[in-house]
């Protein structure tokens, strides 16, 4: 007997692809004269021919689609309706966009040829039609394996205002616009299986008690117990445990160190009592040289404002941070903002401490920055505040690899959970970038595989 599942409202995108591969076809939801039939003049940018906006999105959709079509390998075309459509929006926030599987199956029994799923566990029915080798969705009246919608107004006045869609296939993305290609690669590999799908990554309940294939690869270092063998309140728990809850498939951790940099720490020589801890590299400056920086960390007063320690404003004395490492706490504005600051008073490098638990990851753009920085947790930059004037170094740290532990990488489960973005991402602490991080970075590549990316390797360790 068999089940299904619909998937609640989430979203991806798809399209045609070579022979050899999975063909994944995009479905334009869209009535005429708006979103993919948007006849707005556009001029061709990035490797896009599109001469209008819809053209030009469509166009997106169809390149993401074939790069992941090139990866996948399945004799069911994969069907992706898919909207471009407005969605939430403030002035300086928006819903970018959403996918998911649109169905879920279990107990299926394969067809000639194909191989039968584990019992009583969820599949999304792409990777169910893959490995079962038939087409499972059935309903005529909703025949889709992906179902995917993204925000048709970015940029416009009061939806992420002037932030608007870069519609290029080059990854040239100016630092104003959001690369579309990337958001679209991203929303597809959720709906490809980059889920812990029917089950609740915030209570960990599961869809008629079957748990999802995710969940016999999701390891909790801190209890050793991987999510298959836990309760709805070990899951719940575990969602929550920022830093411990990794993935422990063979064939990710297999290119781990072909695709993660070395990991960055901030090592305390004087007082040498306090050790070294785990910093994650801002995405905006420079990279650190190859010896690190060594110096002085101080820890002064800005200039006022909310906070005197926040860096938020100019630092009046710059005599006391020239040539030195300088401590700021995150919180009132910008991280470029803060390191700028601290840059401008002579500072050879930026140490910024989280206002939460785990290792801080600081995004941003300024390419006026030229001097390091990097994030680390609450709890390490009060001790150092506590010891500066104190001698450190921050530098690569050539045993572990940036955003794993026992080089499993990590996925990303806050202390504060947070809904659509826990558990079903990798952790924002890897080096370089992931694809499927929760956050949009400017420097992803239009690569899902390693030596770039461990994407396609997680869904591989599920049976893709």
């Amino acid at each position: 007997m068999s089940a299904k599942l619909a998937a609640a409202l989430l979203v991806a995108l798809l399209l045609p692809v070579p022979s050899m591969a999975a063909q994944v076809i995009v479905v334009n939801g869209d009535p005429p004269g708006v979103g993919f039939n948007d006849p707005t003049p556009a001029v061709p940018v990035g490797g896009n021919p599109g001469t209008t906006v819809g053209e030009q999105a469509l166009y997106v959709f169809q390149t993401a689609a074939q790069i992941w079509g090139h990866r996948l390998v399945s004799t069911q075309p994969i069907l992706v309706i898919s909207f471009f459509t407005p969605l939430t929006c403030t002035a300086t926030s928006a819903v970018l966009g959403a996918a998911g599987a649109n169905w879920y199956f279990a107990n299926v029994e394969p067809a000639v040829g194909g191989q039968a799923l584990a019992p009583d566990t969820w599949y999304p029915a792409a990777l169910a039609e893959k490995l079962t080798r038939q087409d499972i969705v059935a309903d005529p009246n909703d025949p889709y394996e992906v179902f995917s919608v993204f925000n048709s107004e970015l940029g416009k006045p009061g939806c992420l205002t002037g932030r608007g869609w870069y519609y290029g296939v080059d990854n040239n993305e100016p630092s104003t616009n959001i690369d579309l290609l990337a958001v679209v690669l991203h929303e597809f590999g959720h709906g490809l299986g980059f889920s812990v799908g029917p089950t609740s990554s915030n209570t960990g309940a599961r869809a008629l008690g079957f748990p999802s294939i995710w969940e016999g690869q999701m390891l909790d270092t801190t209890t050793g117990k991987r999510w298959i063998d836990m309760s709805d309140p070990e899951r719940a728990a575990s969602a929550r445990n920022n830093q411990n809850l990794v993935w422990a498939g063979q064939k990710a951790s297999n290119v781990v160190p072909s695709t993660l940099a070395f990991g960055t720490q901030v090592n305390v020589l004087e007082p040498a009592s306090l050790g070294s801890a785990e910093a994650v590299p801002a995405s905006f400056g420079p990279q650190l040289r190859p010896g690190g920086v060594r110096a002085a960390l101080v820890a002064p007063d800005d200039g006022g404002g909310g906070s005197t320690r926040d860096g938020c404003e100019p630092f009046p004395q710059p005599g006391l941070i020239a040539g030195n490492v300088v401590l700021m706490d995150r919180g009132t504005c910008a991280f470029t903002v803060k390191v700028k600051n601290a840059q401008n008073a002579g500072a050879v490098a930026a140490v910024v401490a989280n206002n939460t638990a785990g290792p801080l990851a600081m995004g941003g753009a300024d390419p006026t920055v030229v001097i390091p920085a990097v994030g680390i947790t609450q709890v390490f930059g009060a001790a150092l505040r506590v010891a500066a004037p104190a001698l450190v170094h921050v530098g690569r740290n050539v045993t572990v690899r940036a955003g794993t532990v026992l080089n499993f990488p990590r996925l990303y489960a806050p202390t504060g959970f947070a809904q659509g973005s826990s558990v079903s991402h990798w952790d924002t602490s890897a080096t370089p970038n992931m694809l499927m991080e929760p956050f949009i970075n400017l420097d992803l590549t239009s690569s899902v595989k390693n030596p770039d990316d461990l994407t396609w390797s997680l869904l591989r360790d599920i049976g893709w």
